[in-house]
């Protein structure tokens, strides 16, 4: 088999990442395993490889012979040319059926349970949290604002999409056109330019905005531009200058500038208020985290101390707050200085007196609890993609005997699960929740308790 080659194959299921697999017989190997991009569960397809490796090889559709009955023609025109929203190929209710399914195969050696994925309440607009990098035209300097294709830098210039706020299609397209071109915008080639990234934080009570400038200092142009944005759009509440002048693959630095407007905004989930920067981490859509939130409450609802590793602006530690008996306390943990001022404000905001924070690296403050002698009825960690260290894993086990893990990356908690199981601690539950619709991105609530 090598590149280039054509086939004719039939796929036996999705694997995470929404690619479907098919195998074959090679030379060596009577289950030769091929992911094809864009493919659905029982189809026949012609394909043609992509690239070959020792285990398995890549491959694309170039005719699909027997379609399959979920197969959907996609809302969006960008669809074959941005790299967002994979799933929109197929039935929305069936995709969901089908991250379960993923899940099930994931987790199959370790929990042999039912495995659902709740649905998002709302499969459009749904985006609170966007950001888009930038690049203008060699000669005629237009500026182009979108997303890039799938596993490249090539940037395709959207100047509509479903999953996000009308609003921010407005916004940019009057940026398009009226940017100063003095302005220039980033090539990391060259790592030259002035403007790499536009980012955008949305609730109902109105919009945060932020220019990522590959520079020490604010264009003055731009601060003029600004007030032009905000006479224009109301909606926008606050705009902010992140200076990042690193030839680096993060998007924002430490080193944030307000240029008008307020602080922060508000965004409202349940009876409960979050005051959030225009970098905060929060979920980006908000009626599907409520679902996520509500599963780690019953998760947790027999508990009298609980501890919020990961807490970041207290999001799921003031959800839970309910559920505590006066006395008792919630105890955040979190490294940020920034997430865990507005935590402070956010649980003053709430109501909530039974809080404590605790800054700096969790798997310190895990050994300095333990150190301490401090116990909890209940943990939980809420990590980024990486998933927790081996390292913070035992140090957790010793002052806990239930920990609610919430993953955005089932293959990371997988290996967690594989780590906590060895220290002790059983899987219990595992539900998924589609927080991200016609995208591969599955969030899980898992639920680990000391055998």
């Amino acid at each position: 088999m090598k590149i280039n080659d054509t086939l004719k194959v039939k796929i036996e299921k999705l694997v995470f990442g929404l690619e479907g697999l098919a195998r074959v017989s090679s030379k060596d190997n009577d289950n030769f395993v091929i992911f094809v991009k864009g493919a659905l569960v029982d189809e026949i397809v012609e394909i043609k490889i992509t690239a070959v490796l020792k285990s398995y090889a890549k491959a694309e559709i170039i005719n699909i012979i027997e379609p399959s009955k979920y197969r959907t023609k996609p809302v969006c025109p960008y669809y074959n040319a941005c790299g967002s929203c994979s799933g929109q190929y197929m039935d929305y209710d069936y995709l969901v059926f089908q991250k379960a399914e993923i899940l099930k195969d994931i987790f199959k050696n370790i929990y042999d349970k039912e495995i659902k994925v709740q649905k998002s309440p709302q499969i459009y607009e749904y985006r609170h949290k966007v950001q888009f990098p930038t690049q203008r035209t060699k000669n005629s300097k237009r500026l182009l604002i979108g997303y890039y294709r799938q596993n490249s830098h090539d940037l395709t210039n959207i100047k509509f999409c479903k999953m996000q706020p009308k609003i921010i299609d407005d916004i940019l397209n009057y940026t398009r056109e009226n940017l100063p071109v003095e302005i220039s915008c980033y090539n990391e080639k060259k790592h030259k330019g002035i403007l790499k990234n536009i980012l955008f934080r949305i609730t109902a009570g109105g919009i945060l905005m932020t220019f990522v400038l590959n520079d020490t200092k604010i264009h003055p142009l731009l601060n003029k531009f600004s007030n032009d944005l905000t006479e224009n759009f109301k909606e926008i509440k606050g705009i902010f200058a992140n200076l990042n002048p690193q030839k680096s693959n993060k998007i924002l630095s430490n080193e944030s500038h307000k240029i008008l407007g307020q602080e922060y905004i508000i965004e409202k989930l349940g009876n409960k208020k979050y005051k959030l920067g225009p970098t905060s981490f929060f979920q980006v859509n908000p009626s599907a985290a409520e679902l996520l939130f509500d599963e780690v409450k019953n998760n947790a609802k027999d508990a009298e101390t609980i501890l919020d590793a990961f807490g970041g602006v207290g999001a799921i530690g003031i959800w839970l707050a309910d559920i505590l008996n006066s006395g008792c306390k919630i105890t955040l943990l979190e490294e940020n200085l920034e997430a865990t001022a507005y935590a402070k404000e956010n649980f003053e905001l709430n109501n909530i007196k039974n809080y404590e924070i605790l800054e700096g690296d969790a798997n310190l403050n895990f050994d300095n609890l333990e150190k301490e002698n401090r116990c909890f009825d209940c943990a939980i960690v809420d990590p980024p993609r990486k998933g927790v260290e081996k390292e913070g894993l035992i140090k957790l086990s010793k002052i806990t005997n239930k920990i609610i893990y919430v993953s955005c990356n089932p293959t990371t908690l997988k290996r967690d699960a594989q780590i906590l199981k060895e220290l002790g601690f059983n899987l219990k539950s595992l539900e998924g929740f589609d927080l991200f619709p016609y995208t591969h991105h599955i969030e899980c609530v898992s639920l680990f308790e000391k055998a």
